[in-house]
């Protein structure tokens, strides 16, 4: 287990592990899956405030993943539980990479990190910005919040 590579998200690990000098073929052998986390303030529960959100900016932020767009986001407020900041905590945003057979065979020593990404996401890995944006419709964050600790999804 490497408990710290820095990198921007998960599959952004298996680029620098070859830029590390890690052979391609160790890579394939060793590596399960990669997870990138972050950790965002967390609203307080005790004042946070109902706000509306524009479709165009819910859907600027999930991209193509079709989130549907909660019926209101929350922002800070502040009060003494909180120390007028509006935020108590803290919770993480995590994406998860699952090594597959077909993302071994895109690991070679001139791996094209927007390929091994693209199908990551086809088989399901989930981007930081999503798990934040999930958090975001259940109330916990705000999209400030995020975008301070999570990139922005790739537009095609």
């Amino acid at each position: 287990v490497l408990s710290t590579l820095h990198t921007n998200d998960a599959p952004s690990a298996v680029t620098r592990l070859l830029d590390l000098g890690v052979p391609s073929y160790l890579i394939h052998s060793t590596v399960l899956g990669i997870m990138a986390q972050r950790l965002v303030r967390t609203l307080c529960t005790n004042c946070k405030a109902p706000v509306e959100i524009e479709q165009s900016t819910w859907d600027a932020l999930v991209g193509d993943f079709k989130l549907p767009k909660p019926a209101h986001i929350y922002k800070p407020v502040g009060c003494l539980e909180c120390r007028n900041t509006g935020f108590r905590g803290r919770s993480g945003i995590y994406e998860m990479l699952t090594i597959t057979p077909a993302l071994r065979k895109l690991i070679t020593p001139d791996t094209n990190l927007a390929n091994l990404t693209k199908l990551a996401q086809q088989q399901g890995m989930q981007p930081l910005v999503i798990n934040g944006a999930e958090k975001i419709a259940a109330g916990i964050t705000t999209i400030e919040e995020l975008m301070k600790v999570a990139p922005p999804l790739e537009l095609e």
